[in-house]
């Protein structure tokens, strides 16, 4: 892939470093924030109004979007100027739409990360290995997200275990590969128009308690989300599930009263590493397949400075606020992760590209999937 700043003069790029750092006064003091729901509405028009009474320097404004794309094409074409925004469509911002990031999240004070993706296995199962998965069970949080497809089906796509081939379609190549899985939502319309998808991508999974909602791109299938990729595995129906590296922890001692978590222990799992390995379901640091990126705040190049300013404003008057307003709570919104995750320590400012702030292994993950188009 071409990236934008391959194609830049060389000159320019020996000058980006000190346009990044040193802030160039521009004077427009007003920034449009692109938002997607009636919660992220309400939050930023308490953040406007909460941020005119203290008399923080510019001036914010709501501007609703349809979708994230939607928000992408307005700061693309300046009727917004920035949107927090995943990782993966931080990736569609920069290669797509030449947009770059003004800050990112900092969660508990680790700068720039989220979460790893691993593929945790029952201790048992002594002949697996993430580098000969063909025909084995697989366990999936859901169909398009992060953890349970792009991260794992990208990384067998790039240790060349599963060829796409010219018609790149994803289903049936992993469909084709694994034995039998458990991915919900693979076989809803929005995923499946054509209702040609694998049927054994849907074989592990179980539905509901009257076996109904099978594969369901929800709860209802108990094989749905993390805990249920977990309990995939823990019920002996796939050999291998892709989960965040906290999964297994947010699940134990008692945190999970369903029956197979309460006769879950640490000791029945392990980790299966890239290169083949296996590891202790503790040692997560070397042994994942991808260290995802916390959310990033997208804007237009010129933009970077200007925005990052803003919101630094805006964080020192309610990032540590324990009262009143507070930048990274949804308490009150009827949601989570409102604007900025929850998580939040604090933001920091984003110098280097938006490929930087993705990571190489990340970025590699994304760019299998460049066949099916991310503009």
């Amino acid at each position: 892939m071409e990236h934008l700043d391959r194609r830049l003069p060389v000159a320019f790029l020996l000058l980006l470093p000190l346009l990044s750092v040193s802030c160039v006064s521009n004077k427009k003091t007003t920034v449009s924030w692109c938002v997607l729901s009636d919660a992220e509405q309400q939050k930023c028009l308490d953040l406007a109004g909460n941020a005119t009474a203290r008399k923080i320097r510019g001036t914010l404004q709501c501007v609703r979007g349809l979708n994230t794309r939607d928000c992408l094409n307005k700061i693309k074409n300046g009727t917004a100027d920035a949107a927090s925004m995943f990782a993966d469509d931080v990736y569609a911002a920069g290669f797509c739409h030449g947009l770059e990031l003004a800050a990112g999240e900092s969660h508990n004070g680790v700068d720039g990360f989220s979460y790893y993706v691993v593929a945790m296995a029952r201790r048992s199962s002594s002949d697996l290995s993430l580098l000969e998965m063909h025909e084995r069970s697989s366990c999936h949080p859901g169909i398009r997200t992060t953890v349970g497809w792009t991260v794992p089906i990208g990384f067998l796509v790039n240790t060349s275990q599963i060829s796409i081939g010219e018609q790149c379609n994803f289903p049936r190549a992993v469909g084709n590969f694994f034995g039998y899985s458990c991915v919900p939502g693979v076989k809803d319309v929005q995923h499946d128009p054509r209702g040609n998808n694998p049927k054994n991508l849907c074989e592990a999974c179980i539905g509901d308690d009257n076996d109904r909602h099978i594969c369901a791109n929800n709860h209802r299938e108990r094989h749905y989300g993390e805990a249920g990729a977990l309990r995939c595995v823990a019920e002996n129906l796939g050999d291998v599930a892709f989960v965040k590296h906290t999964t297994i922890f947010e699940n134990l001692d008692g945190k999970n009263q369903e029956s197979w978590a309460l006769d879950l222990e640490l000791e029945d799992l392990k980790l299966l590493c890239p290169d083949g390995t296996e590891a202790g379901l503790d040692e997560f640091d070397r042994c994942h397949l991808a260290a995802v990126p916390a959310n990033a705040v997208v804007v237009r190049m010129e933009d970077k400075c200007r925005v990052w300013k803003f919101l630094e404003r805006l964080q020192n008057a309610f990032g540590n606020a324990t009262e009143g307003f507070r930048l990274f709570s949804s308490a009150g919104y009827g949601e989570s992760d409102v604007l900025f995750n929850d998580a939040t320590h604090h933001l920091q400012r984003v110098l280097g590209s938006y490929t930087s702030w993705l990571g190489p292994t990340y970025t590699t993950m994304l760019q299998a999937f460049e066949c099916e188009g991310f503009c």
